[in-house]
């Protein structure tokens, strides 16, 4: 009877159907049902089980059973089925697997095909749990340190995965880590519960990526482990694959910091992705900042008068209002690669921190640039004692105004929620070509101003 009422459900895609079905019917009902049933429908079938009910079918298997039913999770069918449900469908139909289960996936499959898996082991993109492996050597808490020893000698995996032992606990519960080296200096019957040092590190698989690379940036780390919501081991993420965690998430930092990250959708690729979608992500920066051109070439515009009696004035526009720019691009940059390494919080003693580090250099480079900047426009252009004050000043200014407004946008932008690499570096420089011209201008009034009396 259950048996039929499966078939049909399967031949109608019932699915919300089915998974309640499973829920009312007995282990060893849903454990011969999926003895009769096609790989691909018994790897549906399992799928739509809670997680306690999924581990008690799976445990009443046979170990070839087991091993069939992971490889048929392989099925391109059920990979497409999958694809073609909505988000919020496929997570109320399909819950994490038990660890156990996971743990016996990421084993059966192969590096290939263990992308497109993910979608059934239930993590979403862009998590931990879409790129975490079974390259790692756990044992239970009880393990004597002697037998762990023979177990790392005796460990198909390379050397680089065996720098750490992942320490379980009943159920697989992580309860941390013992370095090879600890091994080695500790008595042999001492066991590896009692060898645990430090808090156990691991992330969630629904923790981001950027999080992993986060954790491999601040320590290197030889693995980190994955957990389930239950604390219970389920993968690991090796250095290797944390350090290029790390470069695509500094390569997106740059990305963003340069202006050119679409509002919404994957990351921007100059080497594989659409020309469309290139121009979508940058079309959208240069329509924003030319509203800031436009504001600040009418705000020249209206100084005709001035520019009109001193012409020479034109000419140092260009390097003034750069400067600005430039200077504030540095100084965010290294906020927020301070904030990225844990150096930082978004905290009024941080933030004070680094303004009384970030103002001596600010005064000392305004300073040397200005200096620098009225001995060039003497020579080259042989002006007066008034426009080299304007200029010198005005570069002195723009300089300091630059860096400090750096240095405090990406704490503005943390307080209101925002990630600060959204804080591009065209939009920093067209920020400070608006206030570069009008300090400028300003100066120029401030000493030129017998010119147009």
């Amino acid at each position: 009877m259950l048996m039929q009422t499966v078939k049909n459900l399967l031949l109608e895609q019932n699915l919300d159907g089915l998974k309640a079905l499973l829920r009312e019917a007995k282990v060893d009902a849903v454990v011969q049902c999926l003895r009769e049933l096609s790989p691909r429908e018994q790897a549906l079938l399992f799928r739509l089980l809670d997680k306690e009910r999924a581990l008690q079918v799976f445990e009443s298997l046979e170990r070839s059973e087991q091993s069939d039913l992971v490889r048929a999770m392989d099925d391109p069918d059920l990979i497409r089925l999958v694809e073609s449900m909505e988000p919020d469908e496929r997570v109320a139909l399909f819950e994490e697997l038990p660890a156990k289960v996971a743990k016996r996936v990421l084993l059966e499959v192969s590096p290939e095909v263990r992308q497109s898996m993910s979608l059934l082991l239930g993590y979403p993109e862009g998590s931990a749990g879409r790129v975490m492996n079974p390259n790692y050597l756990a044992l239970p808490a009880d393990t004597p340190a002697h037998e762990a020893l023979q177990r790392l000698r005796e460990s198909p995996l390379d050397p680089e995965y065996l720098e750490m032992v992942l320490v379980l606990g009943e159920g697989r519960q992580y309860l941390g880590y013992v370095t090879a080296i600890q091994l080695l200096k500790a008595p042999p019957g001492a066991p590896l519960k009692m060898l645990i040092s430090d808090a156990p590190v691991a992330v969630s698989a629904y923790d981001s990526q950027d999080k992993v690379a986060e954790m491999f940036l601040r320590r290197q780390y030889p693995l980190i482990a994955v957990v389930d919501k239950e604390g219970r081991l389920v993968g690991a993420i090796d250095a290797e694959r944390g350090l290029e965690l790390v470069e695509e998430s500094e390569a997106q930092r740059l990305t963003v910091f340069g202006g050119t990250v679409a509002v919404s959708g994957p990351d921007v690729d100059i080497v594989q992705s659409p020309l469309i979608r290139i121009f979508k992500a940058r079309i959208f920066w240069l329509i924003v900042l030319t509203f800031f051109g436009v504001i600040t070439s009418t705000f020249v515009a209206q100084q005709e008068e001035l520019l009109s009696r001193a012409i020479v004035l034109a000419a140092f526009i260009a390097p003034i209002i750069d400067m600005g720019g430039n200077t504030g691009s540095q100084s965010a940059t290294l906020v927020i690669r301070a904030m990225a390494l844990g150096q930082v919080r978004l905290r009024l003693r941080d933030f004070l921190f680094i303004l009384k580090r970030d103002v001596p250099v600010a005064l000392a480079m305004g300073v040397s640039i200005g200096v620098l900047e009225a001995i060039l426009a003497y020579f080259s252009k042989g002006v007066g004692v008034g426009v080299l004050l304007v200029v010198g000043l005005a570069m002195l200014t723009v300089t300091i105004v630059g860096s400090l407004i750096g240095v405090g946008l990406p704490f503005a932008a943390r307080r209101l929620g925002f990630d600060p690499a959204t804080l591009s570096g065209p939009v920093i420089t067209s920020v400070m070509d608006l206030a570069g011209v009008m300090i400028y201008f300003g100066y120029a009034y401030w000493f030129l101003s017998d010119l147009i009396k």
